[in-house]
């Protein structure tokens, strides 16, 4: 991987929500109980917004997708990469995820 541990990928506000989701929606899949992320909280406090995730656009459900298979298998999809660069995300961001994610 090419990206460097410190540095998040940049992301806009609804699509680090998209990766908050795909978080919770991952521990729900294991039958885990379902409640609020830390990321989910941390990042209410830092964008201020308290709301439901609003509809997805094509981009941040890809991006959802992508990370909830992070999170699912530990391990990035390949099958999703094509998909997530297709829309614009750089492999460095798509790296970035897959390390935070998994």
């Amino acid at each position: 991987m090419t990206t460097a541990q410190n540095t998040a990928p940049e992301l806009s506000r609804t699509e680090w929500k998209a990766v908050a989701s795909a978080y919770e929606e991952a521990e729900a899949y294991r039958s885990v109980p379902r409640k609020r992320s830390l990321l989910r909280t941390a990042l209410d406090r830092v964008t201020g917004q308290h709301s439901e995730l609003p509809a997805l656009d094509p981009r941040a459900d890809a991006l959802r997708r992508f990370v909830c298979t992070v999170r699912r298998t530990r391990r990035a999809d390949e099958r999703l990469v094509p998909e997530l660069l297709g829309l614009g995300f750089s492999r460095a961001q798509v790296d970035a995820l897959t390390l935070i994610s998994a």
